[in-house]
């Protein structure tokens, strides 16, 4: 193994030097730490019953939520540090976010959070008592709120010494009170550098107990490693020897003292390893490796003069970011002003039809990135009706296919092609194999990929996350600027991640309330037709639907007169219309547990209601945009109800069914029809036959990266023929399709 440079990086700045506790006027006392014989997972490890079902589950813990697509991200990991405790230091970026703590399979053993009666928003500095959701106990997410406008990092701190069934919770922002408070540096030494301790091994400090090193690797190759803290006599962190450490990129491992030699497989490039420690005598250690990686994102389509996104924002501890462009036609970059790192996004516009690629490399060419952009020919389109199946991957068709006993009519559109799915904090992580399970995006995300063309992390509703927050005009107000009407349509409540990302802007996906002020004081479609949802005993829906003057029906029976009411004509798009059903959201097809059904509550099905929409929104003659969302293949997919996802499927291919003969009959609108994600890893494994469930097998819970497919119908529906691209090029696709002559 040959070994290149090695670069320290403090708070991303490169540094020739570091003075340890330069910045604190700390007296450091040192303090041996407790010898360890073992790797100890704390009384939240796995049960013999669990090993026995599974011997390869994980049972380790990590804080998932809204702000990392509720996935087992190795930064997030909780490292068990003995008598009951573990801890964890996490950084989040500025917003309002919902999370629990748990394993990466969900299990009721280790699904921790607040009690049900509690109160959810986090009160930081004081210890807050968790339930654990078993047997006949529940809990609730906990709402968290970074308000500051740089990313801060929180201890988490789990004790679960008195009990496991309610341990506590302790977070305390140390972004500004802590400090490097290390007596004795921490050296990386191994096979690449002769185990040697010197300046150019040294761990630098990065802030609120996070150090970091960088490596470069000239090729390929298997390293041994460990860690030390000081160079004569050193503590050495490390593997035991009835646990050896095999380190993966984007996982996590705890390191113990004493420890003895860890390995990893790395590439020829430069590798940031990053260990958080909160001083002297920690008896273990997290570290985690990444390889620095430039992501420019994946292949898109767009159309001439519009300014499509590429970004960086995969890119792992990037300084400078270098842009160019190579091709046939002119292509013109410009920063993405929104972005709060300069450069890190930039907007490129092509003058003419044809191919070009954009190259990105990061920090003068340590790595570098490329993309294909197809500039296409679009035709103009009046009406554009958008159909989301949320959760609805290939598998999700497949087995709904072996129940019906024939193919779906989404499956009979010649033209079709695949989805790449990456949010912004996921990009260039997702294809890891096997690891970027858990490198996914979520609905909020997804959607706005798709409503607006930008990319954003998690949790997300339509706003320059990462950037300055600020709102992004999504295609339905750009619909309405044309003078259009548009509408959204949903088996979910209305403020769903899906729905609301089309509608609304908010930093936080789960805060009903402000995307409701928003979608129906703000953004305010015209139709929304979709489920309530109470907050506090209130449906808000209604609430704000009722402040911002619209028609509001709750059942199938007061539509239809309610929409025979209407004017027969709405040229300036006036008309405000809700149905809002449900007594708290839609019931599932099948109804579940003590669900009322769609006959006892007297609602539309979808295709009843996308039919009441289109009515509606006909209305206006200079057209309108429609987005459709089959919502519960979602939620039946993250029970693993494959009964209920084969329904929920089912009903949304027969309003698409419905939708593409609507357009057929038209020579001026046009429907696309994919998914934001797929949900549960879900596999076709055996048919049993028309009408009976098939045997299936599920990864787990969550969502997944694979692609999805998309399918089109009437205008442009070429677009996407035989394509794999990014889901922000359905954006650029519709915007295309409004502007054209």
């Amino acid at each position: 193994m040959q070994v290149g440079k090695v670069i320290k990086v403090v708070a991303g700045i490169a540094i020739t030097s570091v003075v340890v506790g330069c910045n604190s006027d700390t007296e450091y006392v040192y303090v041996d730490p407790p010898i360890a014989d073992s790797i100890d997972l704390g009384p939240f490890k796995c049960s013999d019953e669990e090993i026995a079902a599974d011997a390869n589950k994980d049972c380790r813990l990590y804080i998932k939520g809204s702000m990392n697509s509720w996935s087992s991200r190795p930064e997030a990991q909780l490292h068990y540090q003995g008598d009951g405790e573990y801890i964890a230091l996490f950084s989040m970026q500025p917003g309002e976010y919902s999370f629990k703590i748990s394993d990466p399979s969900w299990s009721a053993e280790r699904d921790l959070a607040i009690g049900e009666d509690a109160d959810a928003e986090v009160v930081f500095d004081i210890p807050m008592e968790l339930q654990r959701k078993y047997d006949d106990f529940g809990n609730q997410n906990m709402d968290i709120t970074v308000s500051s406008d740089e990313d801060q990092v929180y201890r988490f701190t789990l004790d679960s010494s008195a009990t496991i069934n309610n341990p506590t919770l302790l977070i305390e922002n140390i972004t500004d009170t802590d400090v490097d408070n290390l007596s004795q540096a921490m050296y990386l030494v191994g096979t690449f550098n002769d185990w040697t301790a010197n300046d150019s091994s040294e761990f630098s400090y990065a802030g609120a107990g996070n150090y970091q090193l960088q490596v470069k690797f000239a090729e390929a190759g298997t390293i041994s490693f460990n860690l030390h803290q000081g160079i004569d006599k050193p503590l050495v962190y490390g593997s035991l020897d009835n646990q050896p450490i095999s380190l993966s990129e984007g996982e996590s491992s705890l390191t113990t003292y004493p420890g003895g030699k860890m390995s990893a497989q790395v590439e020829a490039g430069t590798y940031v390893f990053s260990l958080s420690t909160l001083g002297d005598g920690q008896q273990a250690v997290p570290l985690t490796l990444s390889k620095m990686r430039a992501v420019v994102g994946h292949d898109t389509i767009t159309v001439p003069d519009l300014a499509t996104s590429v970004t960086a924002d995969g890119s792992t501890f990037a300084q400078s970011y270098t842009w160019e462009t190579e091709g046939d036609i002119t292509v013109g970059l410009a920063n993405d002003e929104t972005q709060t790192i300069e450069g890190i996004r930039q907007l490129a516009t092509a003058d003419s039809l044809g191919r070009y690629q954009v190259n990105l490399s990061i920090n003068k060419g340590q790595a570098s990135d490329s993309q294909d952009i197809d500039v296409i020919d679009l035709v103009s389109a009046n009406n554009i009706v958008m159909m989301i199946g949320d959760g609805m991957g290939y598998g999700q068709i497949d087995i709904t296919r072996a129940y019906q006993g024939e193919s779906l009519f989404l499956e009979s559109g010649k033209h079709r092609g695949d989805i790449k799915t990456a949010s912004a904090d996921t990009l260039g992580y997702e294809n890891l194999a096997e690891l970027g399970m858990n490198y996914y995006t979520d609905s909020a995300a997804a959607a706005t990929a798709i409503s607006t063309g930008r990319k954003a992390i998690s949790g997300t509703i339509a706003q320059a996350r990462p950037g300055d927050g600020s709102d992004l005009e999504t295609i339905l107000e750009y619909a309405q600027k044309q003078g259009k009407s548009v509408g959204i349509v949903a088996t979910s409540h209305c403020v769903h991640a899906t729905p609301a990302a089309f509608a609304s802007h908010g930093p936080n996906r789960n805060d009903f309330v402000t995307l409701s002020q928003s979608m129906f004081g703000d953004v305010k479609p015209n139709v929304a037709l979709c489920g309530s949802k109470q907050v506090d005993d209130v449906d808000v829906i209604s609430q704000q639907a009722a402040l911002g003057g619209y028609t509001i029906v709750k059942n199938k029976t007061d539509m239809i007169p309610a929409v025979a009411a209407l004017p027969a004509t709405d040229p300036d798009a006036e008309i405000l219309f809700a149905g809002i059903f449900g007594e708290d959201e839609i019931p599932y097809v099948l109804p579940l547990g003590d669900q009322k059904s769609y006959e006892e509550q007297d609602i539309p099905q979808l295709n009843e209601m996308t039919q009441v929409a289109i009515d509606i929104l006909s209305k206006n003659p200079n057209g309108f945009v429609l987005m459709v969302e089959g919502s519960q293949i979602d939620f039946a997919g993250h029970l693993n109800d494959e009964e209920r996802l084969i329904h929920e499927t089912i009903a949304f291919d027969t309003t698409v069914e419905d939708v593409a003969n609507w357009a057929d009959l038209r020579s001026d609108s046009m429907v696309i029809v994919t998914a934001d994600h797929e949900t549960g890893g879900l596999k076709l494994e055996k048919t049993n036959g028309v009408g009976v469930v098939p045997e299936v097998s599920w990864k787990w819970g969550s969502h997944t990266n694979v692609d999805v497919p998309i399918a089109s119908w009437g205008l442009n529906s070429h677009a996407f023929v035989g394509r794999s691209v990014d889901n922000t090029a359905i954006y650029n696709v519709m915007r295309g399709a409004l502007d054209a002559e």
